[in-house]
C-alpha cells in the first residue's frame, strides 16, 4: 500500500504465464480487457525529493560566503526518504566523503619530510571516503531515495546542485567499491616509487581524481557538471604522465588531453542548445529532463550526436578511442584500474542520462545507432586486442570491447522503449548494467593483477614473460580468475550479464520492424564471435604469461608481492565469483534503478525459486540458475573423480621430462605470442594490413647466417587515415594564421576593440 512520504509497492509475484515483452500475466490482461482499460506495465511512483541543506541560513551581514537552501518548486523528481536510522545521518555522509577526499589530497602534500607516511595517510584517508561513499550510495539505491544538495555560494553566478538518485547512486557505488580496492592496493604498489620519484603528487591527483568522478554523476547543474568534469580530465592527464621522463607517457598525455577537450566542447555546445529551448540558462538538469517533447527534431538530432561524440570520446568507442590504449598503459597501475574500471563508466553514465531522462521520447533509429556503435566496438576492440603484446595495452583494448558490449544493451533498451516495450527495455537496462558492474570488477582484478607483474618484472612486456605461475603463485590463480570472467565463462560474472544481452537480443524478434531485428541478429552474431575472440586472447596472454618457461631475466627474477595487493585482488576474484552464482542479487539492485528511470519493475517476474530455493533467472527463451550449475557440475566432477579412482585404485601421479627430441628443453622453444595470433593476423588481413621485415646477420658474409630478426607489425588504419589526416590539416590551417599572433599587446587591444564594435552592431540590429 502506498503511504504518505513513500512509493507505492508494486511489485508482482512470478504469475504461471508471464509475457516479458509485456511484463504483464495472462490473469492481468484478462481483466484489463474485461474492464476495458490498456494493459503496459507495472510502474512506480513516488514522493517528493527531499530538499536538504547541511548548514543554517544566514544573512548576508552574518557571512560573507555561505550555504544556503534551495527548494525545487518544481518537484520533478520523486523518491521516497532513507529509512534506517536518523535522515541526516545518510545526508551528512555525503558531505563527510567529500571532506576526507580533500582531506586525503591535502595529507599527500604535507609531509615534505616523511613521504611514505603522507602516501599511505592519503591512500587510507581515500579508502575510508569509498566506504563512506559506499554506505549512503547502498543506503540511496535499497531505498529508492532522492536527495538534494544545494549549494549557494553569496553572490555567485553558479549554483552547485548535486542529485542522488538510483541512477547516479548505482554509479557512486561502483566508483566507490573500485576506489576502496585501488586505494588499499595502491598502500603496496606504491612502495614501487619509494626513493625514486615523488609519490605526494600522486596521492594527492588520486585523492581529486575520485573526488570528481562522484561529484560528475551526481551534479545536478550543466555548469557544475562541466567544472568537475574538467577537473576530473585534468586530474587524470597528470595520473597518466606521472612517470613523465618517458617520452610515450608524454605523448599519451597530451593525446588525451586534446582528445577529452574537444569531447567537452561538443558537450558544452549540446548543453547550450537545450538551456536555449528549455527557455531558462540555469543550466539546471531538472530543466533538461524531458525537453526532448519540446525540442524540434533537427536540434534533437543534432544534440543526440553531440552526446554520442562527447561521451564517446571518453568512452573510447571506435573510432573515438585513440587516447585509450595509450593512456592507460601511461599510467600506473593503481590508476589505471579506477580508468578502465570505472572513469569510462561516467561516459555510460551520461549516455543514461542524457537518453532516457534528458531527450526522451527517443526515436528507433537512435538505439539502432547506438547498437552498430556498440557492436562495432565490440568486434574491433577485441581484434586489436589480440596483437597486442604490452600485457596493459591489451586490457585496454579490451575495455572497448566492453564498452560496447554495454551500449549494445543501452541500445537495445533504447529500441525496445522506443516501441513501448517496456518490459524488454527494463531487461536489455539491466543486462547493460550488470555489465557495467562487471566489468568494473574483473577489468579491475586484472590491472592490478598487470601491476603485480609490474611490480616483479618491471616490464609489461608479454614476449618477457613465463614461467611465471612457480613465481607468482597467488598471483597467477587470481590472472586465470579474471581472463575466465572476461572471456564469459560460467559461472563466473562476465557470464551472466553477456548471457542476459543475448537473451535480449532474442527477444528483439518482438520487434514490428524487419530491418531492426536483422540488425539486432546480425549485432548477436558480432557478440558471439567477440566473445571468442576474447577467450583466445587471454588464452594468450595467461599461457604466454604464466606457463612454459621464463624468457627473459625479469621473469626468473620474479618475486611474489606484498600481501596487500594480493588481498585486494582477492576480494576482487571472489566479488567474480560472488557475482556470477548469485546474480539475482545483482539484478534486484539493479532493478533500483530501472524503477525509477523506466518506471518498470519486471524483478519478480524473470527470477525464480529452483530446486535448491535460489533465485534464477528466467526469460522467454530459456531459464538459468548459475548456482545450481555449479552444485550439478561439482556433483558430477565428484561422481567421475569417484568412479576413476575406484577402476583404478592404484592411480599415482608420474612426472616426467617434456620431451624435446633429446635437447634440454629451452625458453625458445615454448610459443610466443606472435606466434599464438599469426593464424588470427592471416584470417583478418585486410584489417591489420600486416607489415613484416627480416634482418640478417651473417658471421661470414653470404654463406654463414648468425643470426635473422623478424620485425612484424600491424597498420594502425584509424591513425593513418582518420586521425593524421585531421591532424595535417589542423597544422596546415594553423601555420596560415600564425601571423595573427604577433606578440604585441597594442595588435591584442585592437582585436578586442574591433569584436566589440561587431558585438554592438550585431546587437543593435537583433533590435
Amino acid at each position: 500500500m502506498g503511504q504518505k512520504g513513500g512509493t507505492v509497492d508494486a511489485d508482482i509475484d512470478a504469475p504461471e504465464a508471464w509475457d516479458i515483452t509485456t511484463g504483464s500475466s495472462d490473469n492481468d490482461m484478462e481483466n484489463a480487457a474485461n474492464s476495458g482499460a490498456s494493459m503496459d506495465t507495472t510502474h512506480v511512483s513516488g514522493a517528493a525529493a527531499l530538499d536538504w541543506d547541511p548548514f543554517p541560513d544566514y544573512t548576508p551581514d552574518e557571512m560573507m560566503s555561505l550555504l544556503t537552501r534551495s527548494v525545487d518548486p518544481m518537484n520533478t523528481l520523486s523518491g521516497k526518504m532513507p529509512s534506517g536510522g536518523s535522515q541526516n545521518v545518510y545526508k551528512y555522509l555525503f558531505v563527510l566523503t567529500m571532506i576526507l577526499y580533500a582531506a586525503g589530497a591535502m595529507f599527500a602534500l604535507c609531509f615534505f619530510k616523511w613521504q611514505i607516511a603522507g602516501n599511505y595517510i592519503s591512500f587510507i584517508c581515500s579508502a575510508i571516503a569509498s566506504c563512506c561513499s559506499i554506505a549512503l550510495s547502498v543506503a540511496v539505491l535499497f531505498n529508492g531515495a532522492v536527495i538534494r544538495l544545494d549549494f549557494l555560494i553569496y553572490h555567485a553566478i553558479i549554483k552547485y546542485n548535486f542529485l542522488l538518485d538510483p541512477l547516479a547512486s548505482f554509479f557512486m557505488l561502483a566508483i566507490s567499491g573500485i576506489g576502496f580496492i585501488a586505494s588499499v592496493y595502491s598502500l603496496g604498489y606504491t612502495r614501487l616509487y619509494v626513493n625514486k620519484r615523488d609519490t605526494r603528487f600522486l596521492g594527492f591527483t588520486y585523492n581529486l581524481f575520485l573526488l570528481s568522478m562522484l561529484l560528475v554523476v551526481t551534479a545536478n547543474n550543466a555548469l557544475v557538471f562541466m567544472i568537475v568534469w574538467e577537473t576530473m580530465t585534468l586530474v587524470s592527464f597528470f595520473l597518466v604522465i606521472f612517470e613523465h621522463e618517458n617520452e610515450a607517457n608524454r605523448k599519451a598525455g597530451f593525446v588525451y588531453i586534446v582528445m577529452a577537450h574537444v569531447g567537452s566542447g561538443l558537450l558544452a555546445v549540446a548543453f547550450f542548445i537545450m538551456s536555449a529551448y528549455a527557455g531558462t540558462f540555469t543550466f539546471s538538469f531538472d530543466d533538461f529532463r524531458h525537453i526532448g517533447a519540446q525540442m524540434p527534431g533537427i536540434y534533437k538530432n543534432i544534440v543526440f550526436f553531440l552526446v554520442i561524440a562527447g561521451f564517446g570520446i571518453k568512452a573510447g568507442i571506435f573510432p573515438l578511442h585513440l587516447w585509450l590504449p595509450l593512456a592507460h598503459p601511461a599510467a600506473p597501475s593503481n590508476v589505471s584500474m579506477v580508468m578502465s574500471g570505472v572513469m569510462i563508466k561516467t561516459a555510460i553514465y551520461g549516455f543514461i542520462r542524457f537518453y532516457f531522462e534528458f531527450l526522451t521520447p527517443c526515436p528507433p533509429w537512435w538505439g539502432i545507432v547506438i547498437l552498430i556503435i556498440g557492436a562495432t566496438s565490440t568486434i574491433l576492440g577485441v581484434l586489436y586486442a589480440l596483437m597486442q603484446h604490452d600485457m596493459k595495452t591489451l586490457l585496454a583494448y579490451h575495455s572497448i570491447e566492453n564498452i560496447g558490449i554495454i551500449l549494445i544493451g543501452i541500445g537495445l533498451s533504447m529500441i525496445f522503449k522506443s516501441y513501448n516495450l517496456m518490459a524488454l527495455s527494463s531487461l536489455a537496462m539491466i543486462a547493460g548494467l550488470y555489465h557495467v558492474i562487471n566489468h568494473a570488477v574483473f577489468k579491475c582484478l586484472l590491472f592490478g593483477c598487470a601491476g603485480n607483474i609490474y611490480y616483479s618484472t618491471h616490464t609489461n612486456n608479454i614476449e618477457e614473460f613465463g614461467g611465471l605461475i612457480k613465481r607468482l603463485q597467488i598471483t597467477a590463480p587470481l590472472f586465470l580468475v579474471g581472463a575466465l570472467s572476461i572471456s564469459t565463462i560460467p559461472p563466473l560474472n562476465g557470464f551472466m550479464s553477456e548471457w542476459l544481452i543475448f537473451q535480449s537480443i532474442l527477444n528483439s524478434f518482438n520487434l514490428p520492424s524487419v530491418f531492426f531485428k536483422i540488425i539486432t541478429v546480425i549485432c548477436g552474431a558480432t557478440l558471439a564471435l567477440a566473445g571468442g575472440l576474447a577467450a583466445a586472447c587471454f588464452i594468450k596472454a595467461f599461457g604466454i604469461s604464466f606457463l612454459a618457461l621464463p624468457r627473459s631475466e625479469h621473469a626468473k627474477k620474479a618475486k611474489e608481492v606484498p600481501i596487500v595487493m594480493l588481498v585486494s585482488m582477492g576480494f576482487l576474484a571472489a566479488l567474480c565469483v560472488f557475482m556470477g552464482l548469485f546474480p539475482a542479487k545483482i539484478m534486484t539492485t539493479i532493478n533500483q534503478v530501472n524503477t525509477h528511470l523506466l518506471g518498470t519493475n519486471i524483478i519478480h517476474t524473470i527470477t525464480l525459486y529452483d530446486w535448491l530455493q535460489t533465485r534464477s533467472v528466467h526469460t522467454n527463451f530459456t531459464e538459468l540458475s548459475p548456482k545450481s550449475a555449479s552444485v550439478f557440475g561439482l556433483i558430477l566432477f565428484a561422481v567421475t573423480f569417484g568412479v576413476l579412482t575406484l577402476l583404478r585404485p592404484g592411480f599415482t601421479k608420474k612426472i616426467y621430462e617434456t620431451w624435446t627430441c633429446g635437447i634440454s628443453p629451452e625458453p625458445r622453444f615454448g610459443y610466443t605470442a606472435t606466434a599464438f595470433t599469426k593464424p588470427f593476423k592471416v584470417i583478418f588481413s585486410n584489417l591489420y594490413r600486416p607489415r613484416r621485415e627480416s634482418r640478417i646477420t651473417y658471421a661470414v658474409p653470404k654463406y654463414f647466417v648468425k643470426s635473422i630478426t623478424y620485425i612484424g607489425e600491424i597498420t594502425p588504419i584509424f591513425e593513418k587515415y582518420f586521425y593524421n589526416p585531421i591532424s595535417s590539416y589542423v597544422l596546415n590551417i594553423s601555420n596560415k594564421v600564425r601571423w595573427v599572433h604577433t606578440g604585441s599587446i597594442h595588435v591584442y587591444l585592437v582585436y578586442i576593440f574591433v569584436t566589440l564594435i561587431i558585438a554592438i552592431m550585431f546587437y543593435i540590429y537583433q533590435e
